[in-house]
């Protein structure tokens, strides 16, 4: 399959100590912007940000990691794929790239790599200085019981074709893009059974992590998606969550998206995100 590159996108790679990794930036050049880092969810890749990065870019330093196990980053076997070390793994990147107090948005894996971050659960190291923190629909409880049934839904597409999966996407992904599907279907390409398996054993080891919420000290928007869609969240979940969330964070629902928020009511996600950017 043809290499993709968003638009006003550069691919970088970096050896950090789990490997060699893949990460796009936007206007990573303007050196007095802020910066933010952005992680993707199971079976994507950066590319999953292909209309997010740009518009960002008008006010940060945007970068975009392909995590363990996805994208063009090294594909590490089984037992290293832990919340803490795909934890690390971000921490480690923005130690090495010195980035200043990010942004960090992660959505439903990358939410759930995002909330171990910047809560600190596991790690006798310090948490990295953030400015704020965005999770889109995390993936707070990987959940119990057989693996492989757990991780059908996920692992099914891996490696068919592009002509038989472009339809099929168009069809059952309301609001994406051309950019959106062609970025998922070369991360289907890219990502491997094994990797899938090992995030959902090794992720769901950690039970349900909703409880770190009240551990992260940077401001924090929690966003799902409709709740009578496919959201991570259910309303005893939801509303767990708004008691763990500090008074310096707050919970947002988007009416009539999915669960990739992002690609599915870009431009609502968008708008909830600029505003909780912008305020002071």
């Amino acid at each position: 399959m043809t290499d993709l590159l968003p638009a006003s996108a550069q691919a970088h790679l970096i050896d950090l100590p789990g490997g060699r990794f893949r990460y796009l930036t936007w206007s990573a050049e303007e050196t007095n912007r802020p910066d933010m880092l952005l992680l993707h969810g199971i079976t994507s890749s950066a590319l999953s940000w292909a209309r997010v990065g740009p518009a960002l870019a008008d006010r940060y330093r945007v970068f975009a990691l392909d995590m363990r196990g996805h994208g063009k980053s090294v594909q590490s076997p089984p037992g290293t794929y832990s919340l803490r070390r795909t934890a690390d793994d971000a921490a480690e990147l923005i130690a090495a790239l010195g980035l200043d107090n990010p942004v960090v948005i992660g959505h439903s894996w990358g939410g759930a790599t995002a909330m171990v971050l910047a809560s600190g659960a596991w790690s006798e190291q310090p948490v990295p200085a953030l400015a704020r923190v965005i999770l889109e629909d995390p993936a707070y409880a990987f959940g119990r019981g057989d693996v492989e049934a757990r991780t059908a839904f996920y692992t099914r597409d891996i490696g068919r074709p592009a002509k038989e999966l472009r339809p099929e996407l168009a069809a059952s992904s309301p609001g994406w893009t051309e950019a959106d599907i062609e970025g998922k279907i070369e991360a289907l390409q890219q990502v491997t059974k094994t990797a899938v398996l090992s995030v959902f054993e090794e992720a769901g080891q950690a039970g349900d992590i909703l409880s770190l919420l009240a551990r992260i000290a940077a401001p924090t928007l929690l966003m799902r998606a409709d709740a009578n869609l496919d959201t991570t969240m259910d309303a005893a979940a939801w509303a767990r969550a708004q008691g763990y969330l500090t008074s310096s964070s707050r919970g947002v629902e988007i009416p009539g998206a999915t669960h990739n928020i992002h690609r599915s009511k870009f431009d609502a996600f968008m708008q909830v995100v600029n505003d909780y950017l912008a305020e002071k």
